[in-house]
């Protein structure tokens, strides 16, 4: 019982003060305009984010690891529970792991490809149903006509060449969904005009 609460208490420290670090977002944002390639350009998620969320599940994985192996050579009858949470823990990093290296946004003038850990995805910009911004968190809420979704956060690398491409190619109903978003949208979209007349 004793381990099991340790165990707890450094699990709960782990993931706040990981999401605490998360949340003071430890560098600035990226440029707004980036160099296009093959016809389109890529947004990439900020690495450090699924970094740390790694490492804070490398080192439960480990504890729970340890815990396991010491129940088994202690004879403890009841295994199944630490090793799965290990298991769950180990592979919740590697996910995050493998996130950093693949993860990210491609965006030509056809339409928007989301690159994945497991999967591709892409969609037409004539499929773009409506886009949102959270001022809070500053991200874009992306709507797809069949209800799917894409985050996009407003301090990726590219971010205004995304949002000239977007003020371009997206019906206008969609950006009357939300005002403010259309808003983010022009004043990025303009500093990614003057960033690329500087170049």
């Amino acid at each position: 019982m004793r381990d099991a609460l340790i165990t707890f208490a450094v699990l709960a420290v782990l993931m706040f003060g990981g999401r605490f670090l998360v949340a003071r977002r430890l560098s600035s944002a990226g440029p707004v305009h980036v160099r296009s390639t093959d016809g389109g350009f890529i947004l990439r998620p900020p690495r450090r984010d699924a970094v740390l969320g790694g490492i804070a599940l490398v080192l439960p994985a480990i504890m729970l690891g340890a815990l396991t192996v010491r129940a088994w050579s202690g004879g403890g009858a009841s295994l199944a529970a630490p090793l799965v949470a290990a298991l769950l823990a180990a592979f919740g990093a590697i996910y995050l792991f493998a996130s950093a290296i693949r993860s990210r946004v491609i965006v030509r003038e056809t339409g928007i490809e989301r690159v994945g850990v497991f999967r591709r995805r892409l969609a037409g910009w004539t499929s773009v149903s409506k886009i949102t911004f959270n001022p809070a968190h500053r991200w874009f809420f992306v709507t797809m006509s069949d209800r799917s979704h894409l985050w996009l956060r407003a301090d990726v690398a590219g971010i205004g060449d995304f949002a000239r491409v977007t003020l371009r190619r997206v019906a206008p109903a969609a950006l009357a969904a939300d005002p403010m978003a259309r808003d983010v949208l022009e004043d990025l979209a303009a500093a990614a005009r003057k960033a690329a007349r500087e170049e």
